[in-house]
C-alpha cells in the first residue's frame, strides 16, 4: 500500500512539474474566496461553481491553492493505497498489483488531483466507506459517506449500501444509512450564509444564477436520466477509456459476482460474495443518484462526476485479466507474460485518453491559466489598473482571490455580466480570451470595446489584457 501512494505522489510531481499553472482551478479558488469572505463577515456572491460544505470547510482554510493541491496529493495517494487493499482483499496480489498501476496511470485521476476537484475527495471517501463495510465498520462508513455527502449531497443516496451489510442489526443499519442525508441541509446552510441569509432554501433545487450563466455560455445540454446512462456506460467508459478492454470489465463484474467468491487460486483471504456486490453497488448508487435528481431537474454532467466508477471498473478488468491468464494452459511463465500482455492493453487504453486529456484539457488550460495568472496580477494592483476590470467568467474566481478589493467596491465583473450592463461601465482592463466560451453579445460587446482604443499589456496566443488608452 505503501508503495501504491508513493507511485501516486511521484506522478504527481510529474504531472505538476509539466503543467505548473494548471492547479489554478476555478472551483477551487471559488471555496478558498468562499471561506475568506465568511470568515471575514462580508460574503460576496460571484463566480459559477455551487458551494458545499466539504471543499469551503476543508480546502478553504488552507488559503492557497499550492497548498491545496498538496492536499490533494495526499488524498490521491490515500486512494492508491486504498484500491490495492481493495483488490487483494477481494482479489489477490496479482489483481491488486494490475489495478494500482491502473489507477496511477489514471489521466481522469490525474486531472481530478491538480485541479483539486471535489469529485476526488468524494470518490476517496466512498472507497474508504467500502472498506469500512467490508470490516462491518457501519458506523465508520456511514461518517465516510456523509464527508462524500458534503462534498456532492447526491451521494447521500450511497448510505444504502449500509443496508446490505450482515450481521449487524437492521435498526442500526437504517439509522446509519440515514445519516448521510444531514448533508442536504448543511449545504443549503452554507449557500444561505453566502448568499446574506436569502440563500437556497431545503427543497429549492434550481441553481445559482452565475452558475446557470455559466451554463449557458458553455452551450451545456441538460441530460436526463436515460441520457446520462448512455453518457457514462457508451460514450465515456466504451468509446473513450475502455475502448479495448471493455470486454474485461463486464469479464471481470460478471465472473466474481457469478462465482459468489474470490478467485480461488488468489493470495490473501476472501471475505464473501458481499465484497463483489459493495464494489458495484456504492457507485451504482451514485449514479442512480444523479439520474434520480436528472428526473427532478435535468443536468449539465462531467464525466468527472463518475470517476468512483471507473476505479472500480479497473478493479474488474484487471481481475478479468488475472483469471484469464490463469485459465491459459500453458507454463505459470507463460501465464505471467499473457497477463501482462492483457495489462499493457489497459495501458495503452489509459494512453490513449492521457494524450486526449492533454491535448484537448491540461495544455489548454496550462496556457489560459498561465496568461489569466499574470493578467489579474497586474489587475490586482490599483496603479497598474485603477479602476473597473472585465474577465472571463472562468477566471472571476482567481480574480475574485487575486483582487478583493476589486470586488468589494464592484470594479470586477464577469464579461458577460458587464455586456448586460450589470456593473464595470468603462473598464479600464479587459482580459480578452477569444476561445473561452462566451455569449455572442458579449463577444461583439468585448471586440468593439477593444477598437475604441485599447493597448495590449501581457499576451499570449490564447489572449491578451489590454488596457484603455482613452483614460
Amino acid at each position: 500500500m505503501a508503495l501504491a501512494a508513493l507511485a501516486v505522489l511521484l506522478h504527481g510531481v510529474l504531472l505538476v512539474r509539466r503543467y505548473p499553472a494548471a492547479y489554478l482551478d476555478s472551483d477551487l479558488l471559488s471555496y478558498l474566496t468562499f471561506y475568506r469572505d465568511l470568515r471575514a463577515g462580508t460574503p460576496l456572491p460571484f463566480g459559477y461553481t455551487v458551494p458545499k460544505v466539504l471543499p469551503v470547510l476543508l480546502l478553504g482554510p488552507l488559503a492557497d491553492p499550492a497548498r491545496a493541491l498538496w492536499l490533494s496529493f495526499a488524498v490521491a495517494a490515500a486512494g492508491g493505497a486504498m484500491v490495492f487493499a481493495l483488490a487483494l482483499d477481494a482479489f489477490g496480489l496479482a489483481t491488486a498489483v494490475v489495478a494500482t498501476g491502473a489507477y496511477v496511470l489514471d489521466p481522469l485521476r490525474a486531472v481530478l488531483t491538480l485541479r483539486s476537484s471535489v469529485d476526488l475527495y468524494v470518490a476517496v471517501a466512498l472507497l474508504a466507506a467500502i472498506v469500512a463495510m467490508w470490516h462491518r465498520a457501519v458506523g465508520a462508513a456511514a461518517l465516510l459517506i456523509l464527508v462524500a455527502s458534503l462534498g456532492k449531497p447526491v451521494a447521500a443516496v450511497c448510505g444504502l449500501a449500509i443496508l446490505s451489510v450482515p450481521n449487524v442489526p437492521l435498526g442500526r443499519r437504517c439509522v446509519l444509512a440515514l445519516l448521510p442525508a444531514l448533508a442536504v441541509p448543511a449545504n443549503a446552510l452554507l449557500a444561505a450564509m453566502l448568499a446574506g441569509g436569502h440563500g437556497l432554501g431545503l427543497a429549492q433545487l434550481a441553481v445559482p444564477g452565475q452558475f446557470a450563466s455559466f451554463l449557458r455560455i458553455s452551450q451545456g445540454h441538460p441530460l436526463g436520466a436515460q441520457e446520462i446512462f448512455t453518457l457514462i456506460f457508451l460514450d465515456w467508459l466504451h468509446t473513450t477509456l475502455f475502448v479495448h478492454t471493455w470486454p474485461l470489465v463486464l469479464a471481470g463484474a460478471g465472473l466474481y459476482l457469478a462465482s459468489h467468491d474470490s478467485l480461488a487460486s488468489a493470495q490473501g483471504p476472501a471475505r464473501g460474495a458481499d465484497q463483489g456486490a459493495l464494489l458495484l453497488l456504492v457507485p451504482a448508487l451514485l449514479c442512480a443518484g444523479y439520474a434520480a435528481f436528472a428526473i427532478v431537474q435535468p443536468l449539465v454532467v462531467f464525466i468527472r462526476f463518475f470517476w468512483l466508477l471507473e476505479v472500480i471498473f479497473s478493479v474488474f478488468a484487471a481481475y478479468a485479466a488475472v483469471r484469464l491468464a490463469r485459465l491459459v494452459p500453458v507454463s505459470g511463465a507463460l501465464q505471467t507474460a499473457f497477463l501482462a500482455a492483457l495489462a499493457l492493453v489497459l495501458a495503452a487504453d489509459l494512453r490513449a485518453n492521457q494524450e486526449r486529456q492533454d491535448r484537448v484539457m491540461l495544455l489548454p488550460i496550462e496556457v489560459r491559466a498561465d496568461l489569466a495568472e499574470h493578467a489579474i496580477a497586474t489587475i490586482a494592483e490599483d496603479r497598474e489598473c485603477a479602476g473597473p476590470a472585465v474577465v472571463p467568467l472562468e477566471y472571476l474566481s482567481l480574480a475574485a482571490w487575486r483582487a478583493p478589493d476589486k470586488l468589494a467596491r464592484g470594479e470586477l465583473c464577469a464579461a458577460e455580466d458587464w455586456a448586460d450592463g450589470r456593473g464595470c461601465r468603462d473598464p479600464r482592463c479587459v482580459l480578452l480570451m477569444p476561445d473561452m466560451p462566451i455569449t455572442e453579445r458579449a463577444r461583439q460587446a468585448m471586440g468593439e470595446l477593444v477598437k475604441s482604443g485599447y493597448t495590449v499589456e501581457v499576451g499570449n496566443e490564447f489572449g491578451a489584457l489590454v488596457r484603455a488608452t482613452n483614460g
